[in-house]
């Protein structure tokens, strides 16, 4: 089995990328006094996205990993999104 197969690269980007889209939504949409709540909720969201995508997979090896790695992955997009928009604004 590769290592892109085992990975499964796309699924782990569409997370990211979803990640991103409601991380600068959330940036561009809500005031920065009320945006903790929102980034909370969109980290959740990614979660459950990540959930979704990772057992679309039907392979059980590498479950928790890939799904960790992509949980991760989605809080330091926002993150990264969140202090960008802090340092600009």
């Amino acid at each position: 089995m590769s290592d892109a197969h085992y990975w499964h690269l796309p699924r782990l980007i569409i997370a990211w990328a979803l990640a991103a889209v409601i991380g600068v939504l959330v940036t561009v949409l809500v005031p920065p006094e009320g945006r903790f709540p929102w980034l909370a909720l969109a980290v959740g969201v990614a979660t459950l996205v990540t959930f979704a995508l990772q057992l679309g997979t039907a392979q059980r090896e590498g479950f928790i990993t890939r799904t960790s790695f992509s949980v991760a992955g989605s809080v330091v997009v926002i993150a990264v999104i969140d202090v960008v928009s802090l340092l600009i604004g």
